[in-house]
This record gives C-alpha cells, sequence and structure tokens, in this order.
C-alpha cells in the first residue's frame, strides 16, 4: 500500500467496463475511473483514488511523471495520457494512462518556456548595433 508522501505509486483496482451508471457508481465510491493501455498489452478499466492522481500531477515533473502503477499485486511504469474534468466544479471525471515498456524509446512532447530578455534587448530598449549606427 503506498503511503501519503509516496507520489511514485499509483495504486489501482479492476472495474467492469460499462456505461455512465457505472462510472457513476464508480465516483459515488470515492473513485474515478480510469483506464491502462499499451505495451503490447490489453486495455484494462481500471479505478483510482484521484487524491493519488493529483499529488502526481502537482509533483515537481508534474505531467511527465512517470510512476508505478499497482494493479493486482504487479506493477507497471506508467505516465497519464488524458485527463478528463468535470467543466464547472473541475474535479477530475477520468484519466487515460500509458503502461510505458522500459526497453522500448517513447516519444513525448516538452512544452518550453522562455522566460527573461536577452541581454542585447535590455540595452536602452533598443538593439546595440542599432544605437551604435545612430552616433
Amino acid at each position: 500500500m503506498a503511503t501519503a508522501t509516496d507520489i511514485s505509486i499509483l495504486e489501482a483496482q479492476k472495474r467492469e467496463p460499462g456505461t455512465k451508471n457505472a462510472a457513476r457508481r464508480v465516483r459515488v465510491g470515492g473513485k474515478i475511473p480510469a483506464v491502462v493501455y499499451g505495451a503490447g498489452k490489453s486495455a484494462a478499466s481500471i479505478a483510482v483514488d484521484p487524491r493519488q492522481v493529483l499529488r502526481i500531477l502537482r509533483s515537481e515533473s508534474g505531467h511527465n511523471t512517470i510512476f508505478d502503477l499497482a494493479l493486482d499485486s504487479a506493477r507497471e511504469k506508467s505516465h497519464d495520457r488524458g485527463l478528463q474534468y468535470e467543466p464547472i466544479k473541475g474535479t477530475l471525471l477520468h484519466v487515460d494512462l500509458q503502461r510505458i515498456a522500459m526497453d522500448k524509446r517513447l516519444t513525448v512532447t516538452v512544452p518550453v518556456v522562455l522566460k527573461g530578455e536577452a541581454e542585447g534587448v535590455k540595452t536602452e530598449g533598443r538593439h546595440p548595433r542599432a544605437v551604435a549606427a545612430r552616433d
């Protein structure tokens, strides 16, 4: 069982895939429906604790976190591929997880955020060459 401080493990229980009513029953039980797929294995419908999912997403690595999915006493490396939120309340409704085959290459998209200004832009609000050309 994962402890409250261990964000590298997400515990899951199998659930019966079904209708919206089945998903609602999972949510009433305090879990959220999820699906896990990939790594050459068949897809599985599971239920996970939304607090554990949010703890992973709010960690330092956020959506890029690779964690252990504990399902049926087996652990598999996985990461989140998609989240569905309730539009008014903002609560989690559904999670898509992808298994990671640690022996195969994985391509991911990583956002790059540029902060600050270049040194040349800071020179009196003009480019240094433009200042030198006028003098």
